[in-house]
């Protein structure tokens, strides 16, 4: 399964410590499958990790925003001084959640989701749906002078739903990005952030 084959993707954050001094290069190799398939490794992607101090060196993984869990796989590959190894395979189950932010007043016209792994940050962002609109997304609508309309004639409260992506079993910190737009007096549009008092809120994939 190759990246050819993908239009969305999420960033999944990755560190490496050195065992020793003198490694000139890590490199990680991926790729991703279904659950119980052998991955294919002629098209898996490749990024090579910025060192960061201390030995510790860190890189971002584009991995596929699909909706079934799957099976992401990568090792590493060691340039040091005098040889090249690789490590072991490591395979991780990618799942994803459901969250869901509810407007009461009817005040939004299209809600952001910004999230993170809360151990190893790498920001992504999700545009929500709002349930009860005849279309996905603001874009979809049939222009953006109606979205305001739109939105505005559907019952409250309004509920807006967007997914997180990540290994199963690790956290997830997110927060909101609220919009206001395509409001008859332009000057009444606005963009808010809500992030729990800079806490944010969890969920565990």
């Amino acid at each position: 399964m190759g990246a050819s084959s993908v239009t969305a993707f999420f960033g999944l954050r990755k560190n490496w410590l050195d065992p020793v001094p003198g490694i000139a290069m890590v490199q990680a190799h991926y790729t991703w499958s279904p659950r119980d398939a052998v991955p294919d490794w002629t098209e898996a992607e490749q990024v090579v990790l910025a060192p960061e101090g201390d030995r510790l060196r860190t890189a971002v993984l584009e991995v596929p925003r699909l909706d079934s869990a799957f099976v992401l796989h990568h090792f590493f590959f060691v340039v040091g001084a005098d040889d090249r190894a690789a490590s072991p395979v490591f395979t991780e189950d990618i799942v994803s959640a459901e969250v869901a932010y509810e407007d009461t007043g009817g005040d939004l016209t299209s809600v952001g989701l910004v999230w993170s792994e809360v151990e190893l940050a790498a920001p992504n962002y999700t545009s929500t749906a709002m349930d009860g609109l005849p279309f996905e997304t603001p874009g979809d609508a049939p222009g953006d002078g109606n979205l305001y309309e739109f939105v505005r004639a559907q019952p409250l409260p309004h509920t807006f739903r967007g997914r997180v992506w990540g290994v199963r079993g690790t956290r997830v910190r997110y927060g909101f990005h609220l919009i206001r737009n395509g409001r008859p007096d332009p000057a009444g549009d606005s963009e808010s952030w809500d992030d729990n008092d800079g806490r944010g809120w969890v969920v565990e994939l």
